[in-house]
């Protein structure tokens, strides 16, 4: 993927353009689907990136809307570009039952909620679509 794009969103949001943290943008560009933490520090060893910095960038990049996070009750959160020109971040999450491959399907929307019965505040919400990806139902 372009290092233009990754400078971009970083110098955008307020970040210095580190190798690490450019390499870390572009990995997630370049993925189609959300990665745990480890998932992204395996990818990103040969850069001297280490779990800590890796940890502590998609953190910060959480705080600043450049990603959003899934956890989808396997106790792991998993981490996306979050798809600000396009209005996001309310849509379904599919999680194959089999492999445990977690892809974010951005074609449906759910409708952002603000209150569901009066003196509730929503903070988060999640659907997840669970079944068999394309390759675990062969």
């Amino acid at each position: 993927m372009n290092s233009d794009t990754a400078r971009s969103m970083l110098q955008k949001n307020g970040f210095k353009c580190t190798p690490g943290r450019i390499a870390l943008i572009k990995l997630l560009l370049k993925t189609k689907q959300p990665l745990s933490q480890q998932e992204i520090s395996n990818q990103l060893l040969e850069i001297d990136f280490n779990f800590v910095s890796v940890y502590r960038s998609l953190n910060a990049f959480l705080k600043a809307g450049i990603v959003h996070r899934v956890e989808t009750g396997d106790r792991i959160w998993r981490f996306a570009l979050t798809d600000t020109k396009n209005g996001e971040e309310h849509h379904p999450h599919f999680v194959c039952k089999s492999c445990g491959i977690v892809e974010c399907i951005k074609e449906m929307k759910i409708p952002e909620l603000s209150e569901l019965r009066p003196g509730y505040t929503v903070e988060e919400q999640e659907i997840f679509i669970r079944g068999l990806c394309d390759k675990c139902a062969r």
